[in-house]
Formats: C-alpha cells, sequence, structure tokens
C-alpha cells in the first residue's frame, strides 16, 4: 500500500550526497500529494488546488499541480496508486528501476540511490549515448548509463500501482503565442524574477549572489540587493590572469559601485583553479559532469558564499531568456527573416548564402529526421570526422547536434548510441518539432548540467538558488516565440527590456563577453601527467566506449598549444573520473544514499 511516509522517503532518501530536497505536503496518507524542491507558493493555494481535484486518481490529480511559481516536482498518491513528475525545467529528474521478480518498482531523485549493494553495472550503450549526443539528455529511450535504471522522460509521469510502472506523457503547461506582446511579457519576466529572487530570502542571515558581468547574474543581483531589507548583498566576481576576461570584471565593478546595498567581493584565482586541476579531491556526482574538471574553481569561487543562507546564480539565462540559433528557421516576415540572417552572416564573417542554405534546410527538416541523420553519422566514421575540425559557423543551425566527442568513439560504442536516436526519432511526435521545441530542449539541456553544478556547490558547503529555471521565469520567456527571444540588433531582447522595466535607473550597456578559454590549455599543461594516467588506464576504455588513444594524441596536441576540442576532452575526463568515483559509492557515509 502506498503511504505518504513511503513516497517521502523516497524523495529524501538520496539527500547524503546532495542538497536536501524541501518537501510540502497536502491531503492525509490515504489521499495526497507532496510538492518536492521549492514551491514558492502560498500554501492555502495548494491547499486549494489539491482540494479542487476532488476524487480524481493521482496521475490525474498530479497535472493540476505543476504550474504553481518555484521550481518545483510533484507526487500524488492515494492507497493504490502514485504518480511523479520532476519539476519543468528539468532540474529536479526522475530514475526508477521496473519491478523484479521479488521487489516492487521503486523511484528516487539520482540513480545511485536505486543500485544495489554490488558494484554497479554500467549500460555503456546508454553512457556512450550521453557522451556523444549530449543535447538528447532526458530524451533517449535506455540513455541512462546503469543497467536497469530508467530516466523518466522530460514532459511524463511515472506511474506505480500494484509494484508495476508505467509512463504516461504529460502536457507542457506553457506555450507560445503568436501575437504575445514582448513589452508586456518582458514586465510579466521582471515581476517573475522579483518573486522568485524575493520569495527565497531567509527570515535572517547572509545572502550572496554571483555577479559575473554578465546580465543574468547581473539581473539577480540587483534584484537581491534592492529587495533584501537584512544588510548588504555580497556579490562574488571570478577573476584570474589566465583569463581574457577584464571587460567582465570592469562591467561588475561599474555596476556594483552605483548599487546601493551591493557589496563587491573579487576573488582571484591562480594555477590551482586551473581547469583539470585536483580532480582527486572533486566531489562526486551521480551522473559524469564537466563541472568535476571545474571544481577547483567552483570551490575558490564559492568560498566567500559559505555560510549564507542562500546563494543566487544566473544559470540558466542563456537559454531561457534566448532562444537556440535555429530561430532563425521558425515562421517571420520576409524583411525580418533576412535582416538576422544577414546580421549574423556578418558577425560570423560568414557568406550570407550559406546562412540562408543551412536555415531552409533546418526548416525542411523534422526532428525526427534530424535524430536519423545524427544516427547516420554516428553509424558510418567518416575520415572528416574529427574532434578538432572546425565546423563552419552555420553548422550549428540544426535540431540537434553530435559531441566532437563521438571522434573518439569506439565503433560499437557509436553504434550502440545510433540506436538509441534511432528509437528517439520512432518516439518522436509533432510537438517536438520547430524553433520553440528546441528551445524548450536546450532550457531542458542547460538545466541538467546545472544540476550537477548543485551538486558541486553542495559539497562545497553552499545552498544556490536558480531564479531562471523557475515555472513562473519559464512561462514568461517561453510566451514568447523564440524568433523574439534572439536578435543580431540587440543581446538577449526580452531580458534587456525586462531590466528597463525593474530598474529603469540603471543602464546595462555591452558588447563583449569575457573569454576562459585560454585557461584550459593552461589547465591541461599544468595537470598534463594526471591527465595522461587517466587515459593509459582508462576505464571508458575498458568498457568499449572510446578509443584511449586518440584522446592521449588529443591531450599531446593541447599541450603543445595545438587546436583541440576542449569541452569533448574535459566531457571524457569527467567520465574517467565519474567511472572511479564509483567504486567508492559504498563507503561508509554514503550508506544512508541508497533507498
Amino acid at each position: 500500500m502506498t503511504t505518504a511516509s513511503s513516497v517521502e522517503h523516497a524523495l529524501t532518501a538520496p539527500a547524503a550526497r546532495h542538497p536536501a530536497v524541501p518537501v510540502r505536503h497536502v491531503g492525509d496518507e490515504r489521499r495526497g500529494a507532496i510538492l518536492f524542491g521549492e514551491c514558492l507558493a502560498d500554501p492555502a493555494d495548494v491547499e486549494k488546488e489539491f482540494a479542487a481535484t476532488g476524487t480524481a486518481p493521482p496521475a490525474k490529480a498530479l497535472q493540476a499541480l505543476r504550474a504553481f511559481p518555484g521550481r518545483y516536482g510533484v507526487v500524488c498518491h492515494d492507497t493504490d496508486e502514485t504518480a511523479v513528475t520532476g519539476d519543468l525545467a528539468g532540474v529536479l529528474r526522475v530514475w526508477f528501476r521496473e519491478a523484479g521478480v521479488s521487489a516492487p518498482a521503486r523511484f528516487a531523485l539520482t540513480p545511485t540511490a536505486l543500485l544495489s549493494t554490488d558494484r554497479p553495472r554500467i549500460n555503456s550503450g546508454g553512457l556512450a549515448a550521453r557522451l556523444f549526443a549530449p543535447d538528447a539528455v532526458g530524451t533517449l529511450p535506455g540513455g541512462g548509463p546503469f543497467q536497469g535504471i530508467t530516466e523518466l522522460p522530460q514532459d511524463h509521469m511515472l506511474v506505480l500501482r500494484g509494484g508495476a510502472a508505467r509512463v504516461e506523457r504529460l502536457r507542457f503547461p506553457f506555450r507560445s503565442a503568436p501575437d504575445v506582446d514582448p513589452v508586456e511579457a518582458a514586465r510579466t519576466l521582471a515581476a517573475a524574477l522579483t518573486h522568485a529572487v524575493t520569495a527565497r530570502f531567509p527570515r535572517s542571515g547572509r545572502v550572496t549572489a554571483d555577479l559575473s558581468g554578465g546580465m543574468d547574474s547581473s539581473f539577480t543581483a540587483l534584484l537581491a540587493a534592492r529587495h533584501h531589507g537584512d544588510g548588504d548583498v555580497q556579490a562574488i566576481t571570478y577573476t584570474d590572469r589566465f583569463a581574457d576576461n577584464t571587460d567582465d570584471l570592469a562591467h561588475a565593478s561599474r555596476l556594483a559601485s552605483t548599487v546601493p546595498g551591493l557589496r563587491h567581493q573579487v576573488v582571484h584565482g591562480g594555477p590551482d583553479t586551473l581547469p583539470f586541476s585536483l580532480l582527486d579531491r572533486a566531489s562526486f556526482t551521480d551522473l559524469p559532469s564537466a563541472d568535476v574538471v571545474l571544481h577547483a574553481r567552483t570551490a575558490h569561487r564559492l568560498a566567500p558564499a559559505g555560510g549564507t543562507e542562500v546563494h543566487f546564480a544566473g544559470d540558466g539565462g542563456d537559454a531561457v531568456v534566448g532562444a537556440p540559433m535555429t530561430y532563425l528557421a521558425a515562421p517571420a516576415r520576409t524583411r525580418e527573416f533576412l535582416r538576422e540572417c544577414r546580421g549574423w552572416a556578418a558577425l560570423r564573417q560568414r557568406p550570407f548564402h550559406r546562412v540562408l542554405r543551412a536555415v531552409w534546410a533546418t526548416s525542411r527538416r523534422s526532428y525526427a529526421e534530424a535524430l536519423l541523420d545524427a544516427a547516420e553519422r554516428l553509424s558510418h566514421h567518416a575520415t572528416a570526422d574529427r574532434a578538432d575540425a572546425v565546423p563552419p559557423w552555420e553548422a550549428a543551425i540544426g535540431w540537434t547536434a553530435i559531441s566532437p566527442l563521438a571522434a573518439w568513439g569506439a565503433p560499437r560504442a557509436r553504434g550502440e548510441a545510433a540506436e538509441r536516436l534511432r528509437q528517439a526519432a520512432v518516439s518522436a511526435h509533432k510537438e517536438n518539432d520547430g524553433a520553440d521545441a528546441h528551445a524548450l530542449r536546450a532550457v531542458r539541456w542547460h538545466a541538467a548540467t546545472s544540476r550537477s553544478f548543485l551538486q558541486v556547490a553542495h559539497a562545497c558547503g553552499v545552498r544556490v538558488a536558480l531564479p531562471f529555471f523557475d515555472h513562473q521565469v519559464l512561462a514568461a520567456c517561453l510566451s514568447v516565440p523564440a524568433r523574439h527571444r534572439v536578435s543580431t540588433v540587440r543581446a538577449k531582447p526580452l531580458l534587456a527590456q525586462a531590466w528597463r522595466a525593474a530598474f529603469p535607473g540603471e543602464r546595462f550597456e555591452r558588447s563583449t563577453k569575457g573569454d576562459y578559454g585560454a585557461c584550459e590549455y593552461h589547465g591541461v599543461r599544468r595537470n598534463a601527467n594526471r591527465l595522461r594516467a587517466l587515459f593509459r588506464e582508462s576505464r571508458l576504455g575498458d568498457l568499449g566506449v572510446i578509443r584511449p588513444a586518440l584522446v592521449l594524441a588529443a591531450l599531446d596536441a593541447a599541450v603543445e598549444g595545438r587546436r583541440v576540442a576542449m569541452g569533448a576532452l574535459a566531457d571524457a575526463v569527467a567520465a574517467e573520473v565519474w567511472l572511479r568515483g564509483l567504486d567508492d559509492r559504498t563507503a561508509p557515509d554514503e550508506h544512508g544514499e541508497r533507498a
């Protein structure tokens, strides 16, 4: 029989390694709901909405509770059935194990909570798919790295009944409106972000915020400073001598100097905070994550936030308030369409006709067809398919992409990842087509990466809030068609308009962005011996996922200063570190993680 206590155990059991997940109950033991995460709605409103579901079964009642302010998932249950889904952005995700011979189906908020006490069994094909087709995270059937453990796809709910599990599709509650007024949407966005920040203020205690110099973190930091009435907000800017980010620091300093209540602190990095440093000290994340490669920098950057009640970050802003380049393939007026294509061709120094050709080809292709094309590329390893190849800029105008890491993939692993792409193509819906659907997938890809960042921050003793992933913020941004959220004329036009609505007296104009690319090469050179040791005894190689000799050759090239696909190298290193971290998952202080 399903009980509220058994459901809550499934939600809180993984907390040993991850940030604590707050839970809010409505109803009672026999029929109730649990909102897990950060629901910012008035409790009375939640109670009223749940009461309005009457005697509806959990699978139906769940759908009525998904659109409150905040970032949270929902479980509804009665004595016979339990239905669960994660948050709308995809930071809080659900994994489940099917019923066995003598065990019922189970779910948890981390796959490691569902592992048995034996050595974890790795699904090499699922791990390869995750590494080779990262922007399809959460959509590939069987795409998980553990055998027998499945990740609940986005826009689906898991229903448990009689010990068995089934998966049902949900409708995303927010849709763009072609005739929406972008100015009104910007005002709604400003109000949504304000509530997302102020509702998280503690009753007492310090508040800190990132202030990288970009619009996203600057907006949240300024909101926190304006509305926090219990002392100054400490704004943190990271810099180091290896990065080209003097503009970031200058903008952050100028902004902080004009805002009362914002106390600026600059954190200076050094050789020990370079990427790929101190990998043996990296905290374990339950899935492979490039945040492990950056953990030394993250720990140093967040050190001033230790002991605070909440630390605000702008992660997710690029995806939520913007859109991928496929917005060019959305229907638009001819003059507007040509202006945008011509503008990007000039900015990226590409021939105008090639940009037009790429946009036209994308607009004529469905998401399912793009997945099949990607599968074909993975199945047939071309000699030109090199990790260090520089594709033309317009090649990024597509519904999905293959990671450069696939160029180092073993043939069988590439074939297994390709088969998962084909399965995903079969199950793709018409709702997956178009620029708005692609923009939502981009949000969820960023949410997946931010999930691991929260785990690293938790290991550093810092509770991070990510307002841009809140439901009401998503609603404000996704109500505006993707083609109105990106422009060659102005960076992030929707957020820029929201900035004017929230801070009419403050100016934020810039056309540059800091570059940390040189840090990666310095980090590889400084840590070359440790990185070579990883791939000379490669776990990915043992699993048949990659060909270690190709990665070692890329490492040598990076040490010499030649161009390499640094993102792919970081993902490969992160996966190697993660596989070794699994060996330590049964340490005495971690037994409590298993559900």
